[in-house]
């Protein structure tokens, strides 16, 4: 979006790919709010969208059910490759080059901004005036920059495959199960598409073992296993780290712009960052093209994209950094009781009236105002309180003289 964006605007951009195929390997599930996608992305063929969503059934450790339920459809779920390639051509017919198996390797500045070594079977150099850096958590230009990295004490590492034949799964619903035996810190998913297929996945915060974790709910979990028991699997399952830790501190520097997960700009509470990456990538390609145009790159005259972004996602990325803390260390009866608390209650009766999956913060504002949400978010905090005092990761270093000379990509699953 970000390369995109540039191009529109005239500006000449090079859009660096590591992988020798665009959206390959695809780590990410797809699932996507309507509302915030349509507000901030492209328009998408039908066939990219595989379903179509009208809620979500989520499950407490101990079984405990709460059903959020709309009318209409109000999320999709998308095929990310295709999504990816949709927007890289979108990028390259508005003249941005592609270049693929293009890794950064080391980079330096110089007058005109930097110079960039490239890898792959065609290494070679390039010059650019300015750097937008979407090249994920474990991004060493950040690092490079004096950025600081993704909050590392909230990041969870994710286990997710392709699979067919599941039983007692609506394709209307995607299922959520919270539970520290199986998802420590976050949770697991079955996203259904249309055609009878489904995404499965987990995430796990350190030092849990992700791959346990995910053979553990798929062979084990009480609710979740016997859907899977006959299943087929399409696919190798794939790892990913997701920074759910909320925005890091600063997301610019003299001639540098970082975007997505490597500026931590993805929802704590879900770990989704396709919406909020194409609303900061469509910031980032509008500051790199006025700097460019007026030739003044300086992180003064940039810093416009960090002000921009915080006033469209900043209070939303806090409420939701809070209630991940708020679960990431809370033990099963604790998490149990909060179900109990909303089915007494009838909360989900006050989460079935939210539109907006993406804005969370704003929503739940909202909806808090009805006793019921309120009481439960009281109940929660209380039980929770200890994990709303952990730690925060650091601030602002400054710049390295020197550009790391490797970089681990993945962490150790």
């Amino acid at each position: 979006m970000a390369a995109l964006t540039a191009s529109e605007k005239g500006i000449s951009v090079a859009l660096l790919e590591e992988h020798r195929e665009v959206g390959v390997p695809s780590h990410c599930s797809g699932h996507v709010g309507i509302s915030g996608f349509r507000k901030f992305g492209p328009p998408v063929p039908k066939a990219i969208i595989e379903n179509e969503i009208k809620g979500a059934v989520l499950f407490s450790p101990g079984g405990r059910e709460l059903l959020i339920h709309k009318p209409s459809a109000v999320t999709w779920v998308l095929n990310r490759a295709e999504l990816d390639r949709h927007l890289a051509n979108l990028a390259t017919n508005r003249g941005a080059e592609l270049h693929l198996g293009s890794r950064v390797e080391s980079l330096k500045r110089d007058e005109d901004g930097f110079l960039l070594n490239i890898s792959g079977s065609n290494k070679r150099a390039i010059s650019c005036r300015m750097l937008i850096d979407a090249s994920g958590c474990s991004s060493s230009i950040s690092r490079y920059a004096g950025l600081s990295h993704s909050k590392m004490d909230m990041l969870v590492n994710s286990a997710q495959f392709n699979v067919e034949n599941l039983s007692n799964v609506d394709s209307d619903f995607v299922e959520v199960y919270f539970g520290q035996r199986y998802a420590p810190g976050f949770f697991g998913w079955i996203i259904p598409r249309r055609d009878g297929t489904a995404k499965v996945g987990i995430a796990a915060r350190a030092p849990a073992n992700v791959r346990e974790c995910f053979k553990r709910f798929v062979t084990k979990h009480p609710i979740a296993s016997p859907k899977l028991r006959h299943t087929r699997t399409l696919a190798p399952t794939v790892y990913h780290p997701i920074p759910i830790g909320g925005a890091s501190n600063r997301t610019f520097a003299d001639s540098i712009l970082v975007v997505g997960d490597a500026a931590s700009q993805v929802k704590p509470t879900t770990g989704g960052g396709i919406v909020f990456g194409l609303a900061c990538g469509r910031i980032a390609g509008e500051t790199a093209a006025k700097a460019i145009e007026s030739r003044k790159t300086s992180d003064n005259e940039i810093a416009s994209y960090e002000t921009r972004w915080r006033k469209l996602l900043g209070f939303d990325l806090k409420a939701m950094t809070w209630l991940r803390r708020l679960l990431y260390n809370l033990p099963d009866p604790e998490l149990d009781s909060i179900f109990r608390v909303s089915q007494e209650l009838k909360a989900d009766q006050v989460l079935n009236r939210t539109s907006d999956i993406d804005f969370q913060g704003r929503t739940l504002f909202s909806l808090a105002r009805d006793p019921r949400l309120l009481i439960t978010f009281l109940s929660a905090s209380f039980l929770s309180a200890p994990s709303l005092l952990a730690p925060r990761a650091g601030n602002y270093r400054e710049p390295r003289d020197d550009f790391p000379e490797t970089c681990s990509r993945q962490p150790n699953y």
